[in-house]
């Protein structure tokens, strides 16, 4: 399976058991007060094991097999690097938002990982920011590589800038471009409504003002 095939089939994946949706029309409305023509809750693949282990599998298969730890970001990301770390047999660790308040005051928890190259699993990058507190402790932890995958990016300008500060690779195993190119396809858009839908991607804060 190409980089191509498999991006479309997450896509897919995503909108059939409806993680994502998709209203041109009358779009969504973000806590920010962004209007958007797509809402994406990848927790809710948990509840499907069939859909759930092709999103596990798309994981092994972009990942390097040489990693050292799976680190999953709190919450999203924990469950998938759990079943990542435990289909490639690797060890596990995760980040919390901040140190916990008791005991060691730990923010990292599970697998030592300094000078170690670690993967650091997300289940949606908007702009990065949650991702990147991770990989901010994971770099003050003196890990000796790091790189972030997710399920699912909207393609943002501003999440590639923020990897870009931090010299963090990042990627995803599909996104949003490839969502709206299969709904034209399978006629669920319009080519007019998915060119509309593509320029939020662009310029979502200026979209549908």
């Amino acid at each position: 399976m190409n980089d191509l095939s498999l991006k479309e089939k997450i896509a897919k994946v995503l909108f059939d058991v409806k993680a994502v949706k998709i209203s041109v029309n009358e779009p969504f409305t973000f806590a920010s007060g962004i209007k958007s023509p797509i809402y994406c809750d990848n927790r809710y693949i948990l509840g499907f094991s069939e859909e759930r282990d092709i999103i596990i599998d798309g994981f092994v298969e972009k990942i390097d097999k040489d990693v050292d730890v799976i680190v999953g970001v709190a919450t999203a990301g924990i469950p998938w690097a759990s079943f990542i770390a435990d289909r490639m047999k690797k060890p596990l660790s995760y980040v919390r938002n901040k140190p916990k308040e008791h005991g060691r005051g730990k923010q990292i928890e599970g697998a030592d990982i300094k000078g170690k190259k670690v993967v650091v699993i997300e289940d949606l990058i908007t702009t990065g920011k949650s991702s990147l507190i991770a990989v901010e402790v994971l770099q003050k932890e003196e890990v000796a590589e790091q790189e972030v995958m997710a399920i699912f990016s909207y393609g943002f300008d501003k999440a590639r800038e923020n990897y870009e500060k931090y010299n963090c690779k990042f990627s995803s195993l599909s996104n949003f471009d490839t969502l709206i190119k299969i709904l034209e396809q399978l006629k669920y858009l319009t080519e007019k409504e998915a060119e509309i839908a593509l320029d939020w991607s662009r310029n979502p804060e200026g979209w549908e003002r």
